[in-house]
C-alpha cells in the first residue's frame, strides 16, 4: 500500500530540495511533498542556479525507495516520463525529453529533475525527487533558451491541478523501477535526440557522434564518427543541426 501525500506548501523557500532533505534527515514519511511558490536559491544540476519565480511549479517529493543505491539514478528517469506523461494528459501540449535531465518544447527548456539523496553503503537511506517547471511566467522571467507552458499554449494553467496530476503519475508508475527496460523505452521513445547528431560536453573530453539510446543505467549510447561506442553518465548535450 502506497502511503498517503503530504503536501507542504510555502510561498518562498531557498530550495524545495534543502527544506525536503532536512525533513527527511528528521524522519518525515515518505510521499512528504514540499512545494514552493519562488524559490530563492533555486537549482540544477552541478550546483547551477535555477531561476524560480513565481508562476513556475517548483517542488520536491521525499522518497525511501528499497532498491540498491546504483538503482538510484533510474529515479531520474521514471519521474521525467511520469512528469511527461501528466503535463501532456492535462494540456495536450507535447512535451519531450532532452538527456540527462531536462523536459522540453520545441528546442526549449520546459523544466528540469534533481535528485539528491543520502545512501548508506549500497542502501538508499532516501531520496529528493526535485521536479521545476517553467508554467505560467512571461517571457520576461524566463533565461534565454527557456520556454513555459503559458507562452505554447497561450492560456495560464492551474498549478494545484498540474502537481496533483504529476504527483498522481510518479505514484502510479513508481513499481516500474522493478522494470528498468520499460522505463527507458518510453523515456527513449519521446527524447527530442532520437537519433541525433549531438556533442557531449565532459568534465575532461567532447564526444561528438550519433545518440543511439540509453542503457538501462541511464548511459547515454554514443556511436562516435570512427564507429566506436561510447557510453556517457554525465555531461551536457548539445544537439547538432547540419
Amino acid at each position: 500500500m502506497v502511503a498517503s501525500l503530504k503536501i507542504l506548501h510555502y510561498k518562498r523557500l531557498q530550495s524545495t530540495n534543502t527544506t525536503a532533505y532536512r525533513l527527511a534527515q528528521q524522519s518525515a514519511p515518505e510521499w512528504t511533498v514540499v512545494v514552493a511558490d519562488a524559490q530563492t536559491k533555486g537549482r540544477g544540476r552541478r550546483g547551477r542556479r535555477w531561476e524560480s519565480p513565481k508562476g513556475g511549479l517548483w517542488f520536491s517529493i521525499l522518497l525511501r525507495p528499497t532498491v540498491p543505491s546504483p538503482k538510484l539514478p533510474l529515479l531520474q528517469f521514471l519521474a521525467a516520463v511520469a512528469t511527461r506523461q501528466a503535463l501532456e494528459n492535462e494540456t495536450g501540449v507535447s512535451v519531450k525529453l532532452k538527456w540527462p535531465n531536462d523536459l522540453v518544447l520545441g528546442q526549449e527548456k520546459l523544466g528540469g529533475i534533481l535528485i539528491e539523496s543520502k545512501t548508506l553503503g549500497d542502501r538508499v537511506s532516501f531520496a529528493i525527487l526535485g521536479i521545476g517547471l517553467n508554467i505560467n511566467q512571461p517571457k520576461a522571467d524566463l533565461s534565454p533558451g527557456a520556454a513555459s507552458l503559458r507562452l505554447l499554449s497561450r492560456k495560464k494553467h492551474d498549478l494545484r491541478l498540474l502537481l496533483r496530476a504529476i504527483l498522481e503519475q510518479v505514484r502510479s508508475t513508481y513499481n516500474d523501477w522493478d522494470n528498468p527496460s520499460k522505463i527507458m523505452e518510453e523515456w527513449w521513445r519521446n527524447s527530442i535526440h532520437r537519433p541525433s547528431r549531438v556533442q557531449v560536453t565532459l568534465p575532461k573530453d567532447t564526444v561528438t557522434g550519433i545518440s543511439r539510446g540509453i542503457d538501462k543505467d541511464g548511459r547515454l549510447v554514443i556511436e562516435t564518427d570512427d564507429h566506436t561506442i561510447r557510453k556517457v553518465s554525465e555531461g551536457s548535450l548539445r544537439i547538432l543541426y547540419d
